[in-house]
């Protein structure tokens, strides 16, 4: 009995799905802001991922009065239909958040557009969904 005990306790705890980790988090300075780009899931997966965007000024002051609009897309392929999406993201909590819809498996191109005071800037980074 200790062993069917052990055993499923093994098995619960290895059950997790181990190719998808922590998280993505990537950073980049642009213009005069920081910008901190996070998904829940590394890689993201088919289905809904939550985006969060934090955008700082020099002095490490959160922005709130940017407009944020990801674009996320999958590369053109021969035979198949574009797949271009866009979506706002919204201040709260201090970060812009919003849900990416992925639909495919496959490389997704993210670029996350932030315009403020007439100026846009962009963040772009290339996942790959599973």
């Amino acid at each position: 009995m200790t062993k069917w005990i052990v055993f499923i306790f093994i098995l619960f705890f290895f059950s997790s799905d181990p190719a998808h980790g922590r998280g993505l988090e990537i950073k980049k300075t642009l213009d005069a802001y920081e910008v901190t780009v996070k998904l829940d899931k590394h890689p993201p997966v088919q289905g809904e991922n939550p985006m969060e965007i934090e955008i700082k000024d020099a002095l490490g002051k959160s922005i709130a009065d940017a407009q944020v609009l990801v674009n996320y897309y999958m590369p053109p392929m021969p035979r198949m239909a574009p797949m271009n999406y866009k979506t706002d993201a919204r201040f709260s909590g201090g970060k812009y958040k919003t849900n990416m819809n992925i639909i495919m498996s496959g490389p997704w191109v993210i670029r996350v557009l932030i315009t403020r005071s007439g100026k846009t800037s962009l963040v772009k980074f290339n996942v790959d969904a599973q």
